[in-house]
């Protein structure tokens, strides 16, 4: 985020708050300005809540870790790896896993999106966790 005091002031001279990407929360700017958070989440669950996932993403996931070990290796790779591994543990045993494990691999595939961008096996792994989480 950046604001008139991190960068030159915007249109007309005024002060500007610019957010690339922001999930929930508030933001106001100006003298005498005030936010309020209305923002409606969904799915959210409870962190130690178990899912059942359906058993093409297991396949998915270990199509994704063959695809990793071709590529150089990175701290992006190797935490998407290692979220991975924990996750394909859980759904090799018990078919499920907990919320927020699927939420740990959905956000690493985020942060990892430039590096897995040109892998199809990360676009469907990262569907399917998006489909259970809702």
């Amino acid at each position: 985020m950046t604001t008139s005091r991190d960068a030159d002031g915007g249109p007309g001279g005024q002060g500007h708050i610019s957010i690339g990407v922001m999930t929930g929360g508030a933001v106001a700017a100006g003298a005498g300005a005030h936010a309020i958070d209305a923002a409606v989440r969904t799915a959210a669950g409870r962190p130690g809540e178990v899912v059942d996932a359906p058993p093409e993403l297991l396949g998915a996931i270990r199509t994704l870790r063959e695809h990793l070990r071709m590529m150089t290796p990175t701290d992006e790779t190797a935490q998407v790896d290692e979220a991975l591994a924990t996750l394909e543990e859980d759904l090799s045993s018990t078919g499920r896993t907990e919320r927020g494990q699927l939420a740990l691999l959905a956000s690493r595939l985020n942060v990892g999106a430039t590096a897995l961008a040109g892998l199809a096996s990360a676009v469907a792994v990262a569907q399917t966790i998006s489909t259970l989480l809702g």
